[in-house]
């Protein structure tokens, strides 16, 4: 039997000009989302850590990044065992091959060849591809396939992007999608993609241990991974990690912003630590004139509300826009020209008659319609 703590893309030394103005805070975050990652391996007594590439943003991070990360995976009671990645790859000048990083315990291991590496005190190995390269267009677990004879638990840890359609890219590094069964894996360790996804039972993404960015659906967490024995199914646990909370809330100016803006607050108010929490708008449809200053006024109100950082990302059309762009369409277009002739028309009365809500709702879609087609 033996149990591991997978995880994957700690970047550390991560830049994050995205949100540039708390990007020190970003950074220290990511700090402590790798003791949360130890502290879930220590509580689990699990027999091995493995990390699984891009521990590092990039092989130029300071030393002063090296010393604080070989002292958060100093405190494993497991060994621990990291995969270089695409940003950290194995380079003549790898952060890996640096005097800093050769201070670290004995019970770090990187895994920079191919050979089975045992895990102490179980009958499981791990199979490393460690990668040389930021790019490729080769799968680096291909060699597995020669790696036979093993009568052990196996544990493959590789970092790329599995062959999924619309997915991956060319170059980087496409794992095949039976590559576990190929080679014979009890369980294949992946790193690369930063939102946690289980692909089959022996093939997983931990996802990053804290999310980078906006929009990472999955990440913030860890996997803990326990096998019986040789051939037997996994059994994997998410283990929550994160240390701020990235948050997108989506307004449809179509229904008007006070209440989407009311919405949006009530959201908020839900968040448990609004000062260890990031939160972008996102909007989109058909604006009036005073949207802008009513979301002015409301960045400002969530600015003061001791949120760590809040961004409007703006996809909303001006309705005014929309309007004149309908019009100008109107001019070439006959089918065009006679619906809105026919929704400019006084409303009839009677038995019948089309409520005027439902010709105001109407000519916004047909608005809505011209604008999806202009864009």
């Amino acid at each position: 039997m033996v149990r591991i703590l997978h995880s994957a893309d700690w970047q550390m030394g991560l830049r994050a000009r995205h949100v540039a103005h708390v990007a020190e805070d970003v950074r220290k975050a990511r700090l402590e989302a790798a003791s949360n990652v130890i502290s879930a391996a220590n509580r689990s007594k699990v027999d091995a850590v493995v990390l699984a590439g891009d521990i590092f943003e990039h092989n130029i991070v300071e030393d002063r990044v090296v010393h604080a990360v070989i002292k958060v995976l100093a405190g494993s009671l497991a060994p621990v065992y990291v995969l270089p990645g695409n940003h950290d790859a194995l380079t003549p000048d790898a952060v890996f091959r640096r005097a800093s990083w050769n201070q670290r315990p004995d019970h770090i291991t990187v895994l920079d060849g191919n050979a089975a590496v045992p895990i102490p005190h179980t009958d499981a190995v791990l199979l490393p591809a460690p990668l040389r390269q930021k790019k490729g267009m080769k799968d680096p677990t291909a060699g597995w396939e020669m790696a036979s004879g093993l009568d052990a638990i196996r544990i493959g840890v590789a970092h790329g992007s599995l062959r999924i359609e619309g997915k991956h890219a060319a170059d980087d590094f496409p794992i095949a999608l039976d590559a576990a069964v190929r080679a014979g894996l009890d369980y294949l360790a992946l790193g690369h993609w930063h939102g946690q996804y289980v692909h089959d039972v022996r093939t997983a993404y931990s996802g990053a241990h804290e999310t980078t960015k906006f929009g990472e659906v999955g990440s913030g967490q860890a996997l803990l991974v326990e096998l019986s024995s040789r051939g037997a199914v996994p059994r994997l646990e998410p283990i929550a990690t994160g240390a701020l909370t990235w948050r997108t809330v989506e307004l449809d100016l179509s229904q008007g912003h006070e209440p989407e803006v009311a919405r949006a607050r009530e959201l908020v108010a839900q968040l448990a630590r609004p000062e260890r929490a990031l939160l972008r708008i996102h909007t989109t449809g058909f604006s009036s004139e005073d949207a802008s200053s009513g979301l002015d006024a409301f960045r400002e109100e969530l600015q003061g509300g001791g949120l760590l950082h809040v961004c409007i990302e703006r996809e909303d059309v001006p309705r005014a826009k929309a309007e004149g762009r309908l019009a100008d369409i109107a001019g070439s277009s006959s089918l065009i020209s006679s619906l809105l002739d026919g929704l400019n028309k006084p409303a009839a009365v009677g038995p019948g008659a089309t409520p005027e809500p439902v010709r105001t709702a109407a000519r916004q879609l047909l608005s809505e319609l011209v604008m999806e087609v202009w864009k």
